[in-house]
């Protein structure tokens, strides 16, 4: 499978919806991605519901909310295709019975009650959690085109969220992803400081994945301390965990250099991985490796220092169950320090829940 490049260059689209007119302004932004995109009048137009659901959604159930929008690239087996992910994210009251939202008719707040049944009729993909009391997030994502039947079962999952200080217009941190021969690695850049220079030296750091990725992580890392050098330098990260689940003693390995954090959750333990002091590009050390056991359905997550480190999935139950952009979702929401860009990446190996 070919690096996906393109897709990892990008920071997502933040929307604040706290009033209407709000919601009219996310439907004409992501309108204008779907044409970008390639995707037919049709199919911009059930985006656009889509969209509009989500928004009406989060004013009537939570009074306020967030839609995260980021463009898709998916170089599978057939030809290349693009796609949009849409994460709609409140702190509301929750949902108490996630089933019965789907059904046309429920409703808890007087309305029609159609709001959720059309979203799941409308979109290709869609992943929900929610808990009472500790608000929804909910995952839909289109294609312009038609994609493999069963893709959950050959593709290691993942999910993020990129976004840059909110007084800034470009992200300080960058991501990468490559996979080759079974194995899944993902590189995260938080260059210093935020801002256009700080965005160059993470981009920089990101594209050494490209040309590298089947490397070791020390040579990745090499790589990336001279692609920096002209830059202000950055803190990154790298982890290789494998693509399928069922492999035989399976390990995660991870080499850090600055704040970039990583730890491996399973539904009892979770591990931490050592990420060392250093500026990559400016103050060059050998990476040390470390290794831990990657059990089924566990879920690897890095995230630069934009977000706090005083989380536990352990709080929120089901959550780590659902699609990876989920949990990346919430620990946004949640811990995010809101004076920094912040990147949080999840993924979970094919095979796993």
């Amino acid at each position: 499978m070919e690096t996906v490049l393109k897709e990892s260059m990008a920071a997502q689209q933040r929307y604040e919806i706290a009033e209407a007119s709000q919601i009219a302004f996310a439907r004409r932004a992501v309108g204008e991605l779907a044409r970008g995109l390639g995707f037919n009048e049709t199919a911009a137009g059930e985006l656009a519901i889509v969209v509009t659901e989500c928004g009406t959604n989060l004013l009537k159930h939570a009074q306020q909310g967030e839609l995260l929008v980021r463009a898709l690239v998916d170089r599978g087996d057939a030809a290349l295709r693009y796609g949009i992910e849409v994460l709609c994210i409140d702190s509301g009251p929750g949902i108490h019975d996630l089933h019965r939202c789907f059904e046309d008719g429920y409703t808890t707040a007087g309305s029609p009650g159609n709001g959720m049944g059309a979203i799941e009729r409308l979109s290709d993909e869609l992943d929900i959690w929610s808990a009472p009391g500790r608000g929804t997030v909910l995952r839909v994502v289109f294609w312009n085109a038609p994609g493999p039947a069963n893709p959950g079962a050959r593709q290691l999952t993942y999910g993020v969220v990129n976004l840059p200080l909110q007084s800034e217009t470009v992200s300080g941190d960058a991501w990468s992803v490559h996979a080759r021969d079974g194995d899944f690695t993902v590189l995260v850049a938080d260059g210093l400081g935020h801002g256009p220079l700080a965005n160059v030296a993470a981009i920089e750091a990101a594209k050494v994945l490209a040309p590298n990725g089947d490397q070791t992580l020390e040579r990745i890392m090499d790589a990336a301390n001279e692609a920096l050098r002209p830059t202000r330098g950055a803190a990154v990260g790298i982890a290789r965990m494998p693509a399928l689940a069922s492999a035989a003693g399976s390990s995660v390995s991870f080499a850090g250099i600055g704040n970039i954090a990583a730890s491996v959750w399973t539904e009892s333990t979770h591990k931490h991985l050592v990420s060392h002091s250093g500026i990559v590009g400016h103050s060059p050390r050998r990476a040390q490796i470390f290794d831990v056991p990657y059990a089924p359905n566990a879920l690897v997550v890095l995230h630069s220092d934009g977000l706090t480190s005083r989380w536990d999935l352990a709080r929120y139950p089901g959550l780590a169950l659902r699609h990876p952009a989920l949990v990346a979702a919430v620990l946004y929401r949640d811990f995010a320090r809101g004076r920094d860009d912040v990147t949080v990446f999840v993924a979970r190996a094919a095979g796993g829940a």
